[in-house]
């Protein structure tokens, strides 16, 4: 049985994966992995990169797709949970390359009942293009991090000693659980249909509700996003679901309205 089964949620950025797949086969956590890779939509380029991924002996990897519908990323989340064969998930965006230490972290930290959570660099313009187009992370180090002008530089430096610190506010992007606890709230609310609060914010809440505390592990489970335009709709509708949802809660204490979707 894998100790991990890594979630990565994709959609339609196949040159992304490719970096991603890189980063994982560099990893210095050496036992045994299982990823996920949580496509929604259904694209052939996607299937084509997965079939000629070349895993170590100790990875395996699944590929699992669901129709092109608009922005159904909960529903796919809740897919992945479903087929996830370790104790142990953690969960990532596709448009983020890991540091050679994430999965590592991840797991030194990990308790029942608690959430992990990490932040991530983000990558220029500049240096994001390079890494694609030469299809390699050999320029990915902190100098070219730096000299590139990319963001969030606080986030870039592995420091192994520094104590996870509890603070609420998980990233969709970087973040890991117990299954067994990610079970109990029902996984992902699939009402969310457009981008910006359903996969951490209104999971976050929820967690929290049934005593799951909250970790932050920055400087640990660091994450290199590769750059691209802002594409966040306008999350009014969304927030207002997560808000009438927090009121009906408020008003009558029943723990069914913190079920998602699973």
């Amino acid at each position: 049985m894998p100790l991990v089964s890594l979630i990565i949620s994709v959609y339609k950025n196949t040159q992304a994966l490719l970096l991603i797949l890189k980063s994982i086969n560099l990893q210095s956590f050496n036992g045994p992995i299982e990823i996920i890779i949580a496509e929604d939509n259904d694209s052939q380029e996607m299937k084509k990169v997965v079939e000629h991924f070349e895993p170590t002996s100790n990875i395996t990897i699944k590929h699992i797709q669901q129709e092109d519908l608009k922005f159904r990323k909960c529903r796919i989340l809740n897919s992945a949970i479903r087929v996830a064969t370790s104790p142990y998930l953690i969960f990532i965006d596709g448009d983020c390359i890991l540091h050679k230490h994430f999965i590592k972290s991840h797991l030194k930290f990990k308790k029942p009942k608690q959430v992990l959570f990490g932040r991530r660099v983000m990558l220029s313009k500049s240096i994001s293009d390079k890494l694609i187009q030469e299809n390699s992370l050999q320029k990915l180090n902190i100098l070219n991090i730096v000299l590139s002008k990319s963001k969030r530089l606080d986030a870039a430096i592995y420091l192994p000693f520094v104590k996870p610190k509890s603070k609420s506010g998980l990233w969709g992007c970087n973040w890991s659980i117990f299954k067994d606890d990610i079970e109990i709230v029902g996984g992902f609310d699939e009402k969310y249909e457009e981008p910006g609060i359903g996969e951490d914010t209104d999971i976050n809440w929820r967690l929290e509700q049934f005593g799951v505390k909250t970790f932050q592990i920055k400087n640990h489970a660091i994450q290199y996003h590769l750059y691209h335009p802002e594409n966040y709709t306008n999350t009014n509708k969304m927030e207002a679901i997560l808000a009438h949802k927090k009121q009906q809660y408020n008003n009558y204490q029943d723990r069914k309205l913190l079920k998602g979707s699973l």
